[in-house]
């Protein structure tokens, strides 16, 4: 008999993923657009937090549609036994078409060709495939414009094996309350929808509102919204307000070693930092490969203590460096706070973004596969190790 070989324990560079705030997130979006129903955008491995475990949470808070981009996606879910509606937000090939009908997946029609495909598939399945309408009302992306409508119809009413149960758009500057481009497209898309029912189409999923339109732009909540970052505990904008979202996310590492250094000792690659005076110098096990920006330094921190430790040199693939002189005496495998509180300090995926020039969407999905996730549930916590 072959010996069964076992994994290692996981390392100190830990997501922590509370599915309790989770689910209190949904429930409280929820009730921000009118207590309308939601769909739980779990796109790129939700967000970056392990799409399985999240949309089993967000199910039991009561989403009734999953959003994903991808078809591999989609099937990924199905495979763990998730029953809800899902639907394929972006666009997929025409030979993918088979797949999403055989696995209940509902796709995006975004041009003649894909409906034509679609309707083809579901011919040779004996069905009739259910389909959401991607218009484009403004953002100058995927979908039909208003003016390619009618050329829609009339393909349509030559796909008998497609029934358009949905209909929806994305709104490019909802997190931007000022902008008057959102009111545009609120315009647009509802000018869309009455010409889809003079045409005889009438969709009962009519969606629009992404994280942004749900806090600030009432207008676009209709009969279903589209919460993404906002499920995670953060707002797309600090120009938009805050219904008392919850922390979902924690990233911590520890010290792995600490150094004392002479004056004039380069820390990193390329010896961009040379400690000016001696100087105590953190070594932490996480890099550019487990999510850490590399452009994190020289404007970034950690959180060790409560107080805040800047990172020296350049970072590595699997390695940073901070600065332990604000603090005392320090030991190795002392906790490191990515993301999270540390006393009276608090950083996330926000912070992070701030440092590089970049958007916390990019920041959370670059978390990498060698990062273990643990989620916490009820009092009881599992810990998934992506990499096995």
């Amino acid at each position: 008999m072959a010996e069964t070989i076992q994994p290692p324990p996981h390392r100190s560079t830990l997501l922590t993923v509370d599915l309790d705030a989770l689910g209190r997130n949904a429930e409280l979006l929820s009730r921000h657009s009118g207590g309308g129903p939601i769909l739980a955008v779990v796109k790129a491995n939700a967000y970056g937090a392990g799409a399985v475990p999240v949309s089993r949470a967000l199910a039991e808070a009561g989403a009734v549609w999953l959003g994903v981009a991808l078809a591999e996606e989609g099937v990924q879910l199905r495979q763990a036994g998730l029953t809800l509606p899902i639907l394929m937000l972006g666009p997929a090939g025409p030979h993918q078409c088979p797949s999403l009908i055989q696995h209940g997946i509902t796709p995006a029609i975004y041009s003649v060709a894909f409906l034509d495909a679609l309707d083809d598939a579901a011919s040779a399945a004996g069905c009739t495939a259910e389909a959401h309408l991607k218009v484009d009302s403004g953002m100058g992306r995927l979908g039909f414009r208003e003016e390619e409508i009618p050329a829609f119809l009339l393909a349509l009413a030559r796909a008998p094996h497609v029934r358009i149960s949905g209909l929806f758009s994305n709104l490019a500057s909802a997190d931007d309350p000022s902008s008057p481009q959102t009111a545009d497209q609120v315009e647009r898309f509802l000018s869309i929808l009455h010409a889809l029912r003079r045409g005889g189409v009438d969709p009962e999923w009519i969606h629009l509102a992404n994280s942004s339109a749900l806090l600030a732009h009432p207008a676009a909540h209709l009969t279903l919204s589209r919460p993404g970052l906002s499920l995670y505990g953060m707002r797309p904008s600090e120009a938009l307000p805050d219904p008392g979202l919850g922390a979902v996310l924690s990233f911590h590492t520890i010290v792995a070693q600490v150094k004392d250094l002479p004056a004039g000792t380069p820390v990193g690659y390329s010896a961009t930092y040379r400690t000016p005076a001696r100087q105590r110098v953190g070594i932490v096990p996480v890099g550019y490969a487990d999510g850490l920006p590399r452009g994190a330094s020289p404007a970034g921190y950690a959180l060790i203590q409560g107080r805040r430790c800047p990172f020296l040199g350049r970072i590595s693939m699997d390695l940073a460096a901070v600065d332990l002189e604000p603090l005392g005496d320090i030991h190795e495998g002392e906790d490191v706070v990515l993301w999270g509180r540390s006393g009276q300090e608090q950083l996330g995926p926000w912070d992070w973004a701030k440092w590089t020039g970049t958007i916390p969407y990019e920041i959370m999905t670059g978390v990498g596969c060698r990062v273990a996730r643990r989620y916490l549930k009820g009092g009881s916590e599992q810990t998934v190790i992506p990499i096995l």
